[in-house]
């Protein structure tokens, strides 16, 4: 088995090298660290250049690429600093779930934005009293006519105060067994009725 990367795949490292080593500078990370600031200006520029979404499908904004190609792209933005790599590579966090999952109604509208640097997306997993172990969560979401009504909170939600996007995980079927087939996901926009966010300073200063 071949394990040497294909010239194109060669290409698309050394771009986000030259990318990352030029605009991740020392004292940018510094002053975002200082200011608990999201690198907006930085990742504009990531997704003008296409970093952002290679791996979404042509049809929906991305360069139709693997998990391989994004991968190159997240090493050389950590390598290049962790701090800015990691929010910037982070800013479309399950959108994967859009990808796979969603309605072709919700693909059309959530990835070209996340491609485009028009969107930002967040996945609404851990909640106050469920980290690591999902199955726990209680955030609800019952059916009223037409509309889903979701109630809980979660916490620690990387882009939980800038994505316009959130994923929820929420119990659709408590008396499901096992109980993770209760589980379902919700597209919810940032103006959803109810939907609140509140920022955690110091080291989670992105969530």
């Amino acid at each position: 088995m071949d394990f040497e990367l294909t010239q194109e795949q060669k290409d698309i490292r050394n771009a986000a090298r030259e990318f990352a080593v030029k605009e991740f500078t020392k004292e940018r990370a510094e002053e975002y660290d200082r200011n608990e600031e999201f690198p907006f200006e930085l990742w504009k520029k990531a997704c003008e250049l296409g970093f952002i979404g290679v791996h979404f499908p042509e049809e929906y904004g991305g360069a139709g690429m693997g998990v391989l190609e994004n991968i190159l792209i997240v090493e050389e933005f950590c390598r290049a600093d962790s701090t800015i790599g990691s929010a910037i590579i982070l800013s479309d966090f399950s959108s994967e779930v859009v990808m796979r999952f969603g309605s072709e109604e919700q693909k059309k509208e959530v990835l070209p934005k996340v491609a485009k640097g028009e969107a930002i997306t967040a996945g609404c997993y851990t909640e106050p009293e469920a980290g690591s172990d999902l199955t726990a969560i209680k955030t609800r979401a019952e059916k009223d006519g037409d509309e889903w009504i979701i109630n809980g909170s979660k916490t620690f939600i990387t882009n939980g105060t800038i994505a316009d996007y959130f994923v929820v995980l929420a119990v659709t079927d408590p008396e499901a067994q096992p109980r993770y087939r209760g589980f379902s996901t919700f597209l919810v926009k940032k103006d959803a009725p109810g939907l609140k966010t509140t920022k955690i300073g110091g080291e989670a200063w992105h969530k």
